[in-house]
């Protein structure tokens, strides 16, 4: 039973256009017949019946269907009662035309938890008997007549044996002779089922109604038991009553009789009919249009006679045929993941020619979002092969007074290795004489000097680590940013170990063999202990090899002009340990103490023993011990160990400290008063600043492109959504629940997605993958990754799922019958 209390609702409620649409409402229902509301139009009649069957809410009032408060309920609870106690029968009939008349019915099946195929297949095909439409079972809806179309609507209502029929104006669309097959139908279902009939014909109420609920404004002015046991004066446009024909005429010859009926006048004509082979041809001169047995026209020999109950008495539907037996509809979902995905591919392989070319801009769309999150990823991450300039374990200490305590104060430190005054870094020049073109051509390395003891075998990728002052191992970072720039291509350098056992030439020190290349992460040229201030004091300072870029620069921090020199005041003042083996004293004695200077014999007359020369080291002038003679030619002078470390120090404003644990070596320093970078950071940190205008624009440009290609997807998805409203708004009104709207569209999203994102992101990684390797540094600008890719397709995914569901969430907020009512939202 249906019982509804003062119920009320109002469009445009408190504005000056309001409408009291359903103006205090109070009716109780039965449980079979036909009730019928009637009146004029724009009087509340499918607003009232739209919100009894619980496709539209009302502002005030309570609806109950069996004793449940359809009123107050969530939009799920609702979908519940409506799948398992209403069927729907609509003016506009809101099949899937798309879909044949099977399909359109069996899902009414499925809603109400049905999985049986036999099931389906029996109790569908019985109900397209029932309601004569079972030859076409397997056409498309949208072929049928509008009567065929109808009858399809009738079966999906009654299919699931509901409690109740909501009709609204289903004949409203129909000729005169469907209409009464139609309302022979649902009288027939009247009988143990309730019908609430909405329509505007009067005579058809009249005739096949039990009850009448007159309507106007909102309000039911009346409500009365009807008598049907009435004759219905409705002349049906297919039978044509001959006895009621005014003029007739017969002709007879022999054995054949042709009779003549005509509803005006005769009038002039010529009508040749000619019997051949069991065939009549009708020859007319084109006066009249000539109609044959095979159409829907009725001849009757008889007179017009009102009809009466007799057109629908003997007509029988079995309400539970091929049902399950003590079957209880509860709603389940139509939609699994497979079947889901498995449907989104059969919807989008029936898509028109015009809308799968749309698809191939969901292909450059996945192709610029490939660009764009290349992009992002490339000048947003910062690899340590970017910016390190010096070994990652070192830490600058300043040293503004060039002080040696300082120096032998923070070499005492716990967390302090060793220290080594001035800046770590230099450049060595790899010499690359394979060939006679290339004698003169060499590889310039810039790295930090640490020593040899600080790695292991382990540390070693090809040969092997430095075992005597002759020898050093250089690391892969160095090579990698030589090889990167294909500097030494045309010398056919192109691999690591090519370097191994390749000569150095130390100015001042002599040749080193390059033993061993290390893969430390770190550019660094490893040397023995006692080698470290020979390469520190004597080799050329650093040059920048990032992004293949050779440029000579100062890293030293602030030191004097003369620290980054390497000309000849420079080099003529040498360690005694590191003097020719051809070096002779021919008189004096070798520099045993600070400051002591050994010179060449030429030089004797001019710088007497014992005595100081303008020479200085460390501010102090050089004392004059001995003199030597050499092999070959040379006016170097040589020194102590000490005094060329007290020289060097005396040019230094910063020292750089190794340490195992820089950020520890830091915190301590600056709890002794002491300012300590660590040479990481500060590189790191120098090189983002950079590269802000630079990644700050390659950022904008691919958050442009990037919106662009989410754009263009956003327009696709909307304008296939909008194109769909009617049937989101034919699945909503016939019970299919919010959720598995969701899953229909998210289903066919993944499809669209994967088809066409797949194609589009393997055709830009082909291209990307060369055009990175133009030049270093487009490689720096694009990260192009199989895992940029997944990536691409992930964010093409969420953001296709989620403004793709955006309309049809806005869209499944509504009613049923706001749905319906629009056909663009």
């Amino acid at each position: 039973m249906i019982k509804l209390t003062g119920v009320n609702k109002y469009y445009n409620r408190r504005k000056q256009n309001e409408i009291h649409v359903i103006d205090n409402t109070s009716v109780e229902l039965p449980d079979s017949g036909i009730v019928t509301m009637l009146g004029p139009s724009g009087c509340g009649k499918t607003t009232l019946l739209n919100a009894i069957g619980g496709l539209d809410k009302v502002d005030s009032g309570s609806i109950y269907i069996d004793d449940q408060l359809i009123t107050r309920h969530s939009t799920g609870k609702i979908d519940d009662i409506r799948n398992a106690r209403i069927g729907y029968i609509f003016q506009n009939f809101n099949l899937l035309d798309d879909q044949t008349v099977f399909e359109n019915v069996a899902v009414a099946l499925r809603m109400v938890g049905i999985k049986d195929k036999k099931i389906i297949k029996e109790r569908v095909n019985y109900c397209l008997e029932a309601v004569g439409i079972y030859q076409f079972r397997n056409k498309d809806a949208g072929a049928l007549s509008g009567g065929q179309r109808q009858r399809v609507a009738i079966a999906r209502a009654i299919v699931k044996n509901p409690r109740i029929i909501i009709a609204d104006e289903p004949t409203g669309n129909l000729d005169s002779v469907n209409t009464i097959q139609v309302m022979n139908i649902i009288k027939t279902i009247s009988r143990d089922r309730l019908v609430l009939l909405v329509t505007h014909e009067r005579e058809i109420a009249q005739f096949y109604s039990d009850r009448i609920l007159e309507m106007k404004d909102g309000k039911v002015l009346s409500d009365k038991i009807n008598d049907s046991s009435k004759y219905l004066d409705y002349q049906l446009e297919n039978r044509i009553y001959l006895k009621d024909m005014p003029v007739a005429g017969r002709f007879r010859k022999d054995d054949m009789t042709v009779s003549v009926y005509s509803d005006r006048p005769w009038e002039k004509g010529n009508i040749k009919m000619v019997l051949r082979g069991g065939n009549l041809f009708i020859d007319t001169g084109g006066k009249y249009n000539v109609i044959d047995e095979t159409s829907n026209i009725q001849l009757i020999d008889d007179h017009y006679s009102a009809m009466d109950e007799s057109v629908y008495q003997d007509e029988r539907f079995q309400y539970d045929k091929y049902m399950p037996e003590n079957f209880k509809a509860k709603y389940r979902s139509v939609y699994t993941p497979f079947n889901m995905v498995a449907k989104g591919f059969k919807t989008v392989k029936g898509f028109r020619r015009l809308k799968k070319l749309l698809l191939l801009g969901f292909v450059f769309a996945a192709m610029f979002t490939f660009v764009a999150t290349s992009n992002v990823l490339g000048v947003l991450q910062i690899d340590d092969n970017d910016f390190m300039l010096s070994d990652r374990h070192y830490v600058t200490v300043s040293n503004p007074s060039k002080n040696t305590d300082l120096i032998n104060r923070v070499s005492q430190m716990k967390n302090s290795t060793y220290v080594v005054p001035g800046d770590s870094t230099v450049t060595i020049k790899v010499p690359l004489n394979d060939y006679i073109q290339t004698s003169m051509a060499s590889a310039a390395l810039s790295g930090s000097i640490v020593r040899s003891d600080m790695i292991t075998d382990k540390d070693v990728k090809y040969g092997r680590l430095p075992a005597g002052s002759g020898e050093m191992a250089v690391d892969k970072m160095m090579i990698r940013r030589y090889l990167k720039a294909k500097a030494g291509k045309t010398a056919g350098i192109t691999s690591y170990d090519q370097f191994l056992n390749r000569t150095v030439t130390i100015p001042n020190v002599g040749d080193r063999v390059i033993t061993g290349i290390t893969d430390t992460g770190s550019p660094s040229i490893y040397v023995p202990q006692d080698q470290v201030m020979y390469y520190i004091a004597n080799s050329p300072k650093g040059q920048n090899q990032l992004m293949g870029d050779s440029s000579a620069f100062d890293v030293s921090q602030g030191g004097d002009q003369e620290e980054a020199q390497t000309g000849a005041a420079a080099s003529s003042v040498i360690d005694y340990a590191l003097r020719p083996s051809g070096l002779k004293i021919k008189k004096g004695r070798a520099p045993e103490n600070d400051y002591e200077a050994l010179v060449n014999y030429s030089h004797a007359e001019e710088f007497p023993l014992n005595k100081t020369i303008s020479k200085k080291m460390n501010n102090t002038p050089l004392k004059v011990v001995g003199y030597y003679t050499n092999d070959t030619p040379e006016d170097n002078t040589y020194v102590n160990s000490s005094t060329i470390y007290n020289n060097y120090v005396s040019k230094q404003k910063v020292m750089s400290v190794y340490s195992d644990n820089p950020q520890k070596l830091v915190s301590e320093l600056k709890a002794a008063g002491l300012d300590g970078q660590v040479n990481y950071d500060r590189d790191k940190a120098e090189f983002k600043d950079s590269q802000k205008s630079m990644t700050r624009n390659a950022l904008i440009l691919a958050g442009v492109v990037l919106a662009i290609a989410l754009i263009e997807m956003y327009l696709m998805l909307r304008s296939s959504f909008l194109s769909r409203i009617k049937e989101v708004g034919t699945l909503r009104a016939i019970g299919l629940k919010k959720k598995d709207i969701y899953s229909m569209f998210l289903g066919e999203i993944i499809v669209i997605t994967t088809i066409t994102a797949i194609p589009g992101l393997i055709l830009i990684y082909y291209i990307m993958t060369n055009v990175i390797k133009i030049t270093s540094f487009l490689a720096s600008q694009f990260m192009v990754t199989p895992s940029v890719a997944v990536l691409s397709f992930v964010l093409m995914m969420a953001f296709n799922i989620v403004v793709g569901l955006i309309p049809v969430w806005r869209t499944l907020s509504k009613r049923p019958a706001q749905i319906l009512s629009r056909t663009d939202i």
